[in-house]
């Protein structure tokens, strides 16, 4: 199941962006918990403490569609700098207007700049692989190997910012997703040769269409992907705070992103002869099924054994929109279309991280798993109505 994997990394340059991804890619699974538990330690409010969370997630989804156009036109390196110290400058403000008790206002601003200015190095390292590979079966091998980077990262994140957060101060636990995301993005950016060159402008590559109703519905359902990741990220801590176990959040996130992440290594070592339209629509069926049981759950084990669960839908799925995107778009502006699907997961993010907040305020963390198993029952209705409709009438098909 792994020669697939190791072959990639044998690739020159590979294995080192693919470590700089993942190091540049610890904000993702730090800042919104960071927040949450900071200032929900702080001011008493999981409902606030979601929604500053959510502004984050809000503005990278505002500005990733752009970066990746810029990203396309001019390459990687300007941008990586720039928004990598730029988004640590606004995580430190944000630290010290929570200690300084700022307006909430200040708090909206400083997370919107944080969360603006992180560079979608998910998106960046995808098309650095289709740069170094082509399109054909390893690019699909090297997708399901970043999803389950992205799984790492939210096994490692979790469960650092967590113990930092218990164990030092979230304060700390905050900054050192910043330091992470800093290092990382520097480190990616002084890998020049394995930047996809930029295309400009004068090329054609602005005149090479995006099939815009299709990169819709697939970020509709990224919409309710995130939606569902995001409100079950926010229960999960105040479930294991009401049970007395607050430190007990991260690992059971951890436990969620390793189960996806076996998944992911599946998936990736297998040759599918099923279109991917239909591993998508699978893939949030099930992700619908095992989320069920989640509003009945006593303790944090069994919650543990459920989220295991459904974390062995979420790799292949977001694979299956990745695919998805690289056999519908052309390839000068793969790197913008990637973001757009990442902006609808971003964008689900944020209004299930401020839903689940407000239901645990209503109604407890029990009762409010309710939120992540509607929105996920909603999602897979979207990808069983929408995926008919979605496959644009030109395909680029692998090689």
């Amino acid at each position: 199941m792994l020669m697939p994997y190791v072959h990639l990394m044998r690739r020159p340059g590979a294995a080192a962006f693919c470590a700089a991804g993942i190091l540049g890619r610890m904000p993702i699974s730090m800042i919104g918990l960071g927040i949450v538990i900071l200032i929900a330690q702080e001011s008493g409010s999981y409902g606030l403490a979601g929604a500053v969370s959510g502004v984050a997630v809000v503005a990278g989804a505002i500005t990733g569609p752009i970066q990746g156009r810029l990203v396309d036109r001019f390459g990687q390196r300007s941008l990586l700098l720039a928004g990598s110290v730029l988004c640590t400058i606004g995580l430190a403000g944000l630290l010290l207007a929570v200690r300084a008790d700022a307006p909430t206002a200040l708090l909206y601003l400083l997370s919107f700049l944080a969360g603006g200015t992180r560079p979608q190095v998910g998106s960046f390292v995808r098309a650095r692989w289709t740069h170094l590979l082509g399109r054909g079966r390893a690019l699909q091998t090297a997708f399901a190997l970043e999803a389950v980077g992205d799984e790492v990262v939210f096994i490692i994140g979790p469960v650092l910012v967590t113990a930092l957060a218990t164990q030092v101060s979230p304060y700390v636990a905050l900054m050192a997703a910043g330091v992470l995301g800093l290092a990382g993005g520097i480190w990616l950016a002084l890998l020049r040769r394995s930047d996809p060159p930029g295309r400009g402008k004068a090329n054609g590559a602005e005149q090479a269409p995006l099939p815009w109703l299709s990169l819709l519905l697939l970020s509709l359902i990224g919409l309710g992907l995130g939606a569902t990741l995001g409100s079950a990220e926010v229960v999960t801590v105040a479930f294991t705070a009401e049970q007395g176990q607050p430190g007990m959040s991260g690992v059971v996130l951890a436990v969620w992103a390793f189960g996806s992440l076996l998944a992911g290594l599946w998936y990736g070592s297998v040759h599918w002869r099923a279109p991917v339209e239909r591993r998508l629509l699978i893939g949030t069926i099930l992700l619908a099924i095992s989320l069920a049981p989640l509003p009945w759950v006593g303790n944090t084990v069994v919650l543990g054994g459920v989220l295991f669960c459904a974390g062995l839908t979420i790799a292949p799925t977001m694979v299956a929109v990745t695919a998805c995107v690289e056999e519908w778009v052309p390839p000068q502006r793969l790197t913008e279309a990637i973001t757009w699907t990442v902006t609808g997961i971003l964008l689900g993010v944020a209004p299930g991280n401020a839903a689940a907040g407000h239901a645990v305020d209503l109604w407890g963390a029990s009762s409010a798993y309710w939120v992540p198993v509607s929105i996920g029952v909603l999602c897979a209705g979207v990808a069983g109505v929408s995926i008919t409709f979605a496959r644009p009438k030109t395909v680029f098909a692998h090689n």
